[in-house]
């Protein structure tokens, strides 16, 4: 899953000032801003004992001019350090889920493709750690800046890719099931229509035949979305409704059975 949004607030905190970290301490709004040393280890979001040090150091009134500018660069230092890593390991573990999968049909390219990227963005992220490393407090403030450009207008929409991606390669099992219970359906339709002429059977196996053809249609949609790389929001939407479309699928399979049942000797 994505890393939660307010560890990057808190990061866009440390580029801009310490106006959200305040709001959550209740530190004076006349302290210059600050960052948050550490993050917790499960979604990178500032621990209560990381808000607890920014307060201390603003409030420090044994600090000089020069040992708070010190603090201040060394908790932005570790906050954005924190989050950059905890970003980088996000977009390994995306890919390692991504490079788990067997691919369906000719997606191997596609896979190959997003895995190329994730490798762009962890790359992406070990390149600003590097340079933390002789950054001021200016230097820290456009890294952070850098770090939320490139989240909100790359990471993200390659995330949702990714995991729609996923989703619809685990979704092709499915299909592979429901095509084989259509084909068995439609052999048992078709010998007791030859035997006994039925139009409730027939409507019931048409409706199937209907919701299938939909489900399989909205699957491929959901494919070439994927491999144009449109809006995730596209490919996710088609993806769902081609589940949808399976979903009604079996419940048409249902009521054919249900007929069926009554057309054979009890």
């Amino acid at each position: 899953m994505p890393v939660a949004f307010a560890a990057f607030a808190a990061l866009f905190a440390a580029a801009i000032g310490a106006q959200v970290v305040r709001a959550a301490t209740g530190a004076s709004a006349s302290g210059r801003g600050t960052g948050v040393s550490t993050a917790s280890a499960n979604n990178c979001t500032p621990s209560p004992a990381d808000l607890k040090k920014i307060s201390a150091i603003e409030n420090d009134p044994t600090l000089s001019y020069s040992d708070e500018i010190r603090a201040e660069l060394t908790v932005r230092k570790q906050l954005l350090g924190a989050t950059l890593t905890c970003a980088q390991n996000e977009a390994n573990a995306l890919q390692a889920s991504l490079n788990a999968i067997t691919p369906a049909g000719g997606t191997a390219n596609l896979r190959s493709q997003l895995s190329s990227k994730l490798d762009d963005a962890a790359n992406f992220y070990n390149i600003e750690l590097t340079k933390l490393d002789s950054v001021g407090i200016a230097g820290s403030e456009a890294i952070a800046r850098e770090a939320l450009a490139y989240r909100t207008g790359s990471y993200e929409p390659l995330a949702g890719e990714v995991n729609n991606f996923i989703l619809w390669s685990a979704n092709q099992g499915l299909f592979v099931t429901a095509q084989a219970r259509m084909d068995a359906t439609s052999r048992a339709v078709s010998f007791l229509l030859n035997a006994t002429p039925n139009s409730g059977l027939q409507n019931a196996f048409a409706a199937a035949q209907t919701s299938f053809n939909n489900a399989t249609s909205q699957n491929q949609a959901a494919e070439n979305a994927l491999t144009q790389s449109l809006p995730p929001g596209q490919s996710l939407l088609l993806i769902q409704q081609s589940l949808a479309s399976l979903a009604d699928t079996y419940q048409q399979f249902s009521n054919v059975s249900s007929i069926i049942k009554t057309l054979l000797p009890q």
